[in-house]
């Protein structure tokens, strides 16, 4: 969709954008239908008996269902859970009509937050080290920091923790939130720009530029579309590296303390750098590619590693990672076991969007993960697999 530049300003055309979004998709409300239940489920994921909420109208839109936390009318039992969950301390009910439905993926630094308010409320959070970027589904609400207040249509700025963070919400409201722990996301921009000072990161809490946010939003969409759809499925390395690109690109998309940092040309490296850094990516192949580790063993920074791997025309340590775990997930395709899928081959190799995996396992071994797996059951008299494997699910 085509961004309206002539706008007044930023939050004009996160508002644009949105409407134009839901227009250009009219199935976008409704894909991902509410399942009608009469539970009301706690933190232990136990259920009690419950009502129907908001005559049917929470079931209309959701994400993260994979990750229930409470979905409720019952306006004491919603309050406990916010203060309990998201640390709220302030959780006030403005309509006589009220539900609300919350779900929760919380990975290690980051978490996605789904909520529906079918009544307007307001909430209040103290000071805390997280960081959020929220993003509306449907309707415009607003947040008051002590430095700025700001709408909040497709997206946000960014809200660091740093102070008192009011919100409020209109009946109807849909929203996902992005939750990042400042400690983890300071360590990650250090590691980039072998940074080892003392220096606090801190965002500016202006208008993003709404070209390089409808990518984020887009981002933020996505990993919360396959934390629904392969959940728990995912393994450690996959979940590294889903939190690391997200956190990666908040750090672009966002003026903050160390920006013009990002800019500066680093110097240029002995080569022998780059050897070094693939050497122990192929060692470490089957672990999260932490750049602030690799920084560390060379003794320069994430960035300056990233600049000689371009300059020497092997694109970056993330894609030779991404060639060795093809790698391996060939040898492994290739000497199957009874249990061996491209799916659990894939999710093993830390591969996260299996559409993605099939494709680029075609690009770089010339032919489909399916295809390598059957001819190595063939060679080996192995019967297929009884049980549903990456075909069925139109990967490869």
């Amino acid at each position: 969709m085509k961004l309206r530049m002539e706008a007044r300003s930023s939050a004009d055309l996160a508002s644009r954008w949105l409407v134009d979004e839901q227009q250009a998709r009219p199935d976008y409300a409704r894909r991902c239908a509410y399942a009608a239940s009469p539970i009301r489920t706690g933190l232990d994921g136990g259920a009690r008996e419950g009502s129907k909420l908001g005559g049917g109208r929470l079931r209309d839109i959701s994400y993260l269902d994979r990750y229930p936390l409470f979905r409720s009318q019952d306006r004491e039992f919603a309050r406990d859970r916010m203060m309990a969950i998201y640390g709220v301390d302030r959780f006030d009910i403005h309509d006589d009509e009220f539900g609300i439905a919350a779900n929760l993926a919380s990975l290690s630094a980051t978490g996605l937050a789904f909520c529906a308010y079918d009544g307007a409320a307001s909430v209040s959070f103290p000071e805390s080290t997280i960081i959020r970027q929220f993003f509306s589904i449907r309707g415009t609400a607003s947040y008051r920091t002590a430095a700025s207040s700001h709408p909040i249509a497709a997206w946000s700025p960014i809200v660091s923790g740093r102070s008192r963070l009011d919100l409020k919400f209109p009946a109807g409201y849909r929203q996902l939130v992005l939750r990042v722990e400042t400690a983890p996301l300071q360590g990650l921009l250090k590691a980039i720009l072998g940074d080892g000072s003392d220096r606090d990161l801190v965002f500016e809490e202006d208008s993003p530029d709404p070209a390089v946010m409808a990518f984020v939003r887009q981002d933020v969409f996505k990993a919360a579309d396959e934390l629904q759809k392969f959940g728990q499925n995912y393994s450690p390395l996959a979940i590294a590296e889903l939190e690391r690109s997200l956190m990666t690109r908040l750090l672009l998309a966002h003026r903050h303390s160390f920006s013009d940092r990002l800019h500066i040309v680093p110097r240029r490296l002995n080569r022998s750098i780059v050897d070094l850094v693939e050497s122990y990516i192929e060692a470490h192949w089957n672990e999260p590619l932490d750049m602030e580790k690799i920084a560390r063993i060379t003794s320069v920074s994430a960035r300056s590693i990233f600049r000689e791997f371009s300059e020497t025309g092997r694109g970056s340590p993330g894609q030779f990672a991404k060639r060795v775990r093809l790698r391996r997930a060939s040898e492994l395709l290739g000497k199957p076991d009874a249990r061996t899928s491209v799916v659990s081959v894939a999710f093993k190799c830390g591969f996260g969007n299996l559409g993605r995996f099939a494709s680029d396992y075609r690009r770089e071994m010339g032919e489909l993960p399916s295809e390598t797996l059957r001819k190595a059951r063939q060679r080996l008299g192995h019967p297929a697999a009884d049980r549903p494997d990456a075909d069925s699910t139109r990967l490869s």
